[in-house]
């Protein structure tokens, strides 16, 4: 409720200050203006009245990718009232200072602001459905010669019900994955948001994708339920018995601190999976030593564990396999591609983010995965498959 209170507060601070900057404009300038914001305010009233009085069950699809979109206006609002607070405090300053007035500021605040409107609307409608196809080879010491040329299709962070009412788009995922033709094809978790029920029918759509030596997954945070507003432990056991139904119905093999062996032209590869829990800051794994014991001797092995903060504590035991694949940093769902690389608000917070990183001959591919959490938008930061090649 204090939320949405706050943006109200938040959204009436942006009339009044568009109000007060274009009182003295061309009536062309002020119509486009408040026509836009009058959109914008709209679907926020709309999207916080809907969320209030909706007596459904949270984790329906609708209702869970209602909050998403919730989540992507409050964003474009905050966006904008930050600007304007910043150039606020810098016109008060020059004032004071230099005892000026800069009408310019008007300006440059409206191309901003329509730069941004501009921006997350992209975001919304296209850039979060704009899949890319990342490319990676891995040098494995001692591999197996039959092992190499071996394609993994690495997929993340589905967050199922972010595709609500696009699930043609998903669909279009999955063709994209069978057309690399991969002999694994790994799902590092987060299938949802909040609960189970998100999950709806879509193993209907997953279980189209096929690898010809298998599919595996494991779990991710936000797949234990205790993101449900109401969870408490009855809901977590059904949660994790549910799920494991729909991720089994999907065509995966949900591995939960254990490891399964493969064969690969008559080459064994070992799989691990670890579950991982928790809220950000305060994350934790399954059972490490479990999975490992399983691992044969001398045999490629890989560790699927949803967050990539895990590998520095599978880093600790010399078992640990030579590749590691998680997902879970959603590349903060925002970032700036420059000639060096991304930039994103993602490695502030996660030390290893986006990509291949190597310590001691071993190796972890973090993928910046496929749907979205908290906000329906991805800015400059692209729904992802990643197809790996492992080389001798």
């Amino acid at each position: 409720m204090w939320g949405f209170i706050i943006l109200l507060l938040t959204d009436i601070y942006l009339w009044r200050r568009l109000v007060t900057d274009l009182r003295q404009r061309n009536k062309i300038l002020q119509t486009a203006v408040f026509t836009v914001k009058a959109i914008t305010s709209l679907i926020l009233l709309y999207l916080i009245i809907r969320l209030l009085f909706y007596k459904g069950e949270f984790a329906d699809p609708a209702n869970v990718f209602r909050n998403l979109a919730f989540g992507a206006i409050a964003a474009l609002i905050i966006s904008v009232a930050l600007w304007y607070v910043a150039t606020g405090i810098l016109r008060w300053l020059i004032d004071k200072v230099f005892h000026r007035k800069l009408s310019r500021f008007v300006i440059a605040n409206v191309v901003i602001s329509a730069s941004l409107v501009l921006l997350f609307a992209d975001s919304y409608v296209r850039q979060r459905f704009n899949l890319r196809v990342a490319r990676q080879e891995v040098t494995i010491s001692n591999l197996d010669r039959r092992l190499d040329g071996l394609k993994i299709v690495l997929i993340s962070d589905l967050h199922i019900a972010s595709w609500q009412g696009h699930y043609d788009r998903l669909a279009g995922v999955i063709s994209s994955v069978n057309a690399e033709k991969p002999d694994l094809l790994i799902n590092t978790g987060d299938f949802i948001n909040f609960g189970w029920q998100e999950f709806g029918s879509c193993d209907t759509i997953l279980r189209n994708a096929t690898a010809a030596d298998g599919a595996f997954a494991v779990l991710g945070n936000h797949d234990d339920g205790t993101y449900y507003p109401d969870y408490d432990e009855n809901y977590g056991k059904e949660c994790a018995a549910m799920l494991a139904k729909k991720i089994s119905a999907s065509g995966y093999t949900l591995l939960s601190d254990t490891t399964v062996v493969v064969n690969h032209d008559g080459a064994r590869i070992a799989i691990a999976g670890i579950v991982t829990h928790g809220h950000h800051l305060n994350m934790y794994y399954g059972d490490f030593d479990r999975a490992f014991d399983l691992i044969p001797d001398s045999v490629f092995s890989l560790l699927l564990v949803h967050d990539p903060a895990a590998w520095d504590v599978a880093a600790q035991d010399p078992r640990m396999p030579q590749l590691t694949l998680s997902g879970h940093t959603h590349g903060a769902q925002a970032g700036l591609p420059l000639p060096g690389g991304y930039i994103s608000p993602a490695s502030l917070y996660d030390k290893r983010w986006k990509g291949l990183y190597s310590n001691g001959g071993k190796y972890l591919y973090v993928t910046t995965g496929l749907g979205t959490m908290g906000m329906a938008l991805r800015i400059l930061m692209p729904p992802e498959i990643v197809v790996i090649t492992l080389r001798q």
